[in-house]
C-alpha cells in the first residue's frame, strides 16, 4: 500500500498491490456482514466463508512483503530525516486525517448527537489506536518505517543466512507454534508473540531484494500452480475433513500463501529488455500504475461504504439471500458467492471513485495519498 522509493517501477509490485486491496474489500464485506447478521442464518454456510476468508487473508501480508522489498532494499539509502519527513508524516497524517472523523463518527452513533467536545474525543481515540478497526495496519505500517533506517544498519552486517536464521525462529515461534496450540486445543507449546509475524513478511520482502533474479516464465508458471494447489487443499480440508480453525495472518497457510503469491509475480531482472520490449511493457503498465496509486486511498476510505450498507441501508448478502428464498445449502452456496462478490464490486467502484477525487485534491495528493 506504500507509494514506493524513486526509480523505475515494477509491474509486478502494482499487480500485488491492486489485488491485494481487492481482496482487503472483499475481506470486510465478509466480515462486515457477519458482524451485523444474526448467527442463525450463519452457520450453514460457515465452511464457505472460512474458505473465502482462507483465500483473502494474504492482502495484509503482501503489503509488508512489498514495503520490506522496497524499503529494506540494500540498494536504497534511507535516512532517518528522509523517513520521517516523507514516509511515517504520510502515515501519521493519514491516521489523523481518517482516523479522527472515523473515531468521531462512532461516537456520534453511540450518544446519537454531535457535540463540539467530540472532536478533541475523537483526537484522544485516534492517538490511542481506538478508531476504525481497518486503520490497525497504518500504525503498524508507521513503526516498521520508524525502525527502517536502523534495521538497515543491522542487515549491512548480518548474513544473509543470519537473517534467515532470525525469520526461522520468528516462524516457528509467531507462526507454527500458535497455530499447533489452536489446532491441538492446548497452551503448552511455547510461542513468540502474534505481532512477530509481521516483521517476518518485512523481512521476508528484504530476502526478495537481496535475492534479485531475473524471473522466467517457467519458473512463475510452477509457482502459480503451488499456490493454486495450497489454496485448493484448504478449502478440501473446510468442506470434506471439516477443518473449522479461521486462518489468521500469522498462521502457517497464510504465511505460506503470501509469500508463494509474492514469489509468483516477482519479475526481478527484467530492465534489461530490449528497447521494444520496455516500450510495450511501459504501457501496459500504466493502467496497473494509476491503480496502484489509488489503493491506499481505497483502503482508507472503502469501510465507509461498507457501513452505510450495513448499518444505514440494512441491507447485506445474507439479507439479499434470505430474501431469495433458496431451497438447498448448494445453491444458497452458490448465490452467497455471487453476493459477495457484487457487495465487493459495489464498494469497490465507489472507494476508487472516492479516492480518484481524492486525489484530485493537490495537497491530499502529495502528502497523504
Amino acid at each position: 500500500m506504500t507509494n514506493g522509493l524513486s526509480g523505475p517501477r515494477k509491474q509486478f509490485l502494482d499487480v500485488l498491490r491492486v489485488l491485494a486491496t481487492c481482496a482487503v474489500v472483499l475481506m470486510h464485506v465478509l466480515t462486515g456482514a457477519t458482524d451485523v447478521t444474526d448467527a442463525s442464518i450463519v452457520p450453514e454456510y460457515r465452511s464457505l466463508l472460512l474458505s473465502v476468508m482462507d483465500l483473502v487473508t494474504w492482502c495484509v501480508p503482501i503489503f509488508l512483503l512489498i514495503s520490506g522489498y522496497l524499503f529494506l532494499n540494500p540498494e536504497r539509502t534511507l535516512t532517518y530525516p528522509v523517513m520521517i519527513k516523507k514516509y511515517c508524516r504520510r502515515i501519521a497524517l493519514a491516521i489523523l486525517l481518517f482516523g479522527v472523523p472515523y473515531a468521531a463518527s462512532e461516537l456520534v452513533v453511540a450518544e446519537r448527537s454531535f457535540r463540539v467536545m467530540m472532536i478533541p474525543e475523537a483526537l484522544k481515540m485516534t492517538l490511542t489506536g481506538h478508531t476504525w478497526s481497518h486503520m490497525w495496519y497504518l500504525y503498524l505500517i508507521l513503526f516498521l518505517y520508524l525502525i527502517t533506517p536502523l534495521l538497515k544498519k543491522v542487515l549491512r552486517v548480518l548474513p544473509v543466512w543470519g537473517v534467515g536464521t532470525v525469520m526461522a525462529v520468528i516462524f516457528l515461534g509467531s507462526s507454527v507454534a500458535p497455530f499447533l496450540n489452536k489446532v491441538l486445543d492446548v497452551n503448552s507449546i511455547p510461542v513468540l508473540p502474534d505481532g512477530g509475524v509481521y516483521f517476518l513478511y518485512y523481512l521476508c520482502g528484504y530476502l526478495f531484494a537481496v535475492r534479485e533474479v531475473c524471473v522466467d516464465k517457467g519458473r512463475n508458471v510452477w509457482l502459480t500452480a503451488a499456490v493454486a494447489v495450497l489454496a485448493l487443499g484448504m478449502i478440501l480440508s473446510r468442506t470434506l475433513a471439516g477443518f473449522s480453525i479461521q486462518m489468521a495472518y500469522n498462521y502457517p497457510f497464510t504465511v505460506l500463501l503470501a509469500v508463494l503469491l509474492f514469489a509468483a509475480g516477482w519479475n526481478g531482472g527484467r530492465d534489461g529488455a530490449a528497447p521494444a520490449a520496455r516500450e510495450k511493457d511501459r504501457i501496459h503498465r500504466i493502467p496497473w500504475q494509476e491503480a496502484g496509486a489509488l489503493s491506499f486511498a481505497v483502503y482508507l476510505v472503502h469501510p465507509v461504504y461498507v457501513n452505510l450498507l450495513y448499518k444505514f441501508v440494512k441491507i447485506t448478502p445474507f439479507t439479499v439471500l434470505e430474501q431469495c428464498g433458496v431451497q438447498s445449502v448448494a445453491a444458497g452456496q452458490a448465490v452467497l458467492i455471487l453476493l459477495l462478490a457484487a457487495f465487493c464490486l459495489v464498494v469497490l467502484a465507489l472507494a476508487t471513485a472516492t479516492a480518484w477525487v481524492l486525489r484530485k485534491i493537490p495537497v491530499l495528493r502529495k502528502f497523504v495519498l
